[in-house]
């Protein structure tokens, strides 16, 4: 195994180095939380290298291995991963982007809209009719600097969205199809059009 940094796994620790031989086996211990290592490499591979000087070795085939955290995990940014039994087959690497926002608190969705450009808040229900708002005529003109609002799928009807993305770049229509599928009721009039693209 090389030193740059690489996670220790059995696969690429060398079972003859004795910095290495029982490196992977001190990833995940147990009630460890927050990380999936106990202290930096350097210092596991010293461990190691004690366990052999006393005299360990591997010498039979693990019964466990080990399964790093996954995104779809909970906690999945500090988690310390699992071991499981060898033969347990290994789970479905899939992650359910709606169903992972929809488990979001609303706060935590309103600040993922807003990181994303939405305009207004996510909301809980389904989204009000949209009624025409009309202002009133003035004379005075107004300009601004401020860049125009990003189009929002989630506050319009499939004849506007489909409207929009007729003439989006490829960009801007990704962006938009994205807040359609994960953010907005992923209508399949919208979708199922532009799913090649």
């Amino acid at each position: 195994m090389s030193s740059d940094g690489q996670f220790p796994t059995r696969g690429n620790c060398d079972p003859s180095d004795p910095e290495e031989a029982f490196l992977w086996m001190l990833v995940g211990l147990p009630g460890l939380k927050g990380a999936p290592l106990l202290l930096p490499i350097q210092h596991l591979r010293q461990v190691s290298r004690r366990l052999w000087d006393c005299g360990a070795r591997p010498v039979e085939d693990p019964i466990i291995k080990y399964r790093p955290p996954r995104a779809g995990d909970p906690h999945w940014l500090a988690s310390p991963g699992t071991w499981a039994d060898i033969n347990d087959p290994e789970p479905e690497d899939v992650f359910d982007v709606r169903q992972f926002v929809a488990e979001l608190p609303l706060r935590q969705r309103q600040q993922l809209a807003a990181a994303l450009g939405l305009t207004g808040t996510v909301p809980d229900g389904p989204p009000a009719p949209m009624l025409p708002v009309t202002t009133a005529v003035s004379d005075e003109a107004s300009a601004s600097n401020d860049p125009p609002p990003l189009f929002d799928p989630t506050r319009r009807s499939v004849k506007a969205v489909m409207a929009y993305l007729r003439r989006a770049d490829p960009d801007e229509r990704d962006r938009v199809l994205a807040i359609e599928r994960h953010f907005g009721k992923a209508r399949p009039a919208i979708l199922s059009r532009y799913q090649h693209t």
